[in-house]
């Protein structure tokens, strides 16, 4: 299982990186609809149908939707999306303080959830490429943006099994601890510090390049929290079986899902775009 999990992580890694810092937009582009269409696949499973066929028309549609939208997505356009999704993952936020499991969510719940995620994928798709087209060193910027979700997860990974003792949900994701987050925290501090001696901060001053990151950082883990909800909810262990010895794609894009608009506004309030 270890052995698989490897494999698939350095192959994942060589996809994403070098579509990214090797290859142009357009690249980019199908990556991100290959990544839209498994995530609605596994969303939609986990909410409102087991039916392949509806998965698969669904998905295939958000996807063709994307390539066909991308003209049309300017700055106006993100800037937009981009407070929208921050405030909708405030929202979620404040939700999960009150979030009980239940297992018996009907029909009318399950589409307001499949509506509320599809935006949410959609919103997150298009920051994506924006970053990436947009800024003279938009590889380097998204690239940046999917650090600081995976050292948070390296940081809690690791002072959560060593220092953790406060749960941060327990009924929600049980191996989770308010030790593991600051941890997580604490080593992107150092990772941040390091990008921007090295980048400039690409227009911004280092504490607004600090706050930046770490507030990213710190609401990417509700992007996890929200998936885990769903999977607890349709009674799986993961959102699916795509990627061996890692579960599904959304299992590996939670974060980054409310990552991307927290990001994007951040370079808007402070001018960088």
């Amino acid at each position: 299982m270890l052995k698989q999990r490897i494999i698939t992580a350095i192959v994942l890694a060589l996809i994403v990186v070098g579509t990214i810092l090797g290859l142009g937009s357009f690249y980019v582009s199908v990556l991100l609809a290959v990544t839209l269409f498994f995530s609605m696949l596994e969303m939609i499973n986990m909410t409102v149908s087991k039916s392949p066929v509806v998965q698969w028309s669904v998905a295939f549609l958000a996807g063709a939707l994307f390539f066909l939208s991308l003209p049309y997505m300017g700055i106006l356009s993100i800037f937009f999306h981009s407070y929208i999704g921050l405030l909708m993952w405030l929202l979620i936020l404040l939700f999960l303080f009150s979030y009980r499991f239940s297992g018996q969510w009907g029909m009318p719940a399950k589409l307001a959830v499949s509506l509320l995620s599809t935006v949410l994928f959609w919103i997150c798709i298009n920051g994506l490429y924006f970053l990436h087209a947009h800024f003279e060193q938009g590889a380097w910027m998204l690239m940046y943006m999917l650090t600081l979700v995976w050292v948070a997860d390296i940081g809690a990974y690791f002072s959560g099994r060593k220092f953790g003792r406060h749960k941060l949900a327990p009924g929600i994701s049980p191996g989770k601890t308010w030790e593991g987050v600051i941890g997580g925290l604490v080593l992107n501090s150092v990772w941040i510090t390091l990008v921007f001696w090295v980048s400039g901060g690409w227009g911004m001053g280092y504490i607004q390049f600090l706050v930046l990151g770490l507030v990213t950082a710190a609401l990417s883990v509700v992007g996890d929290l929200y998936e885990s909800i769903l999977k607890r909810e349709a009674g799986l262990k993961d959102s699916g079986n795509t990627l061996p010895g890692h579960g599904g794609v959304l299992d590996r894009i939670d974060s980054v899902i409310a990552a991307t608009p927290v990001f994007l506004s951040g370079l808007f309030i402070f001018g960088a775009v």
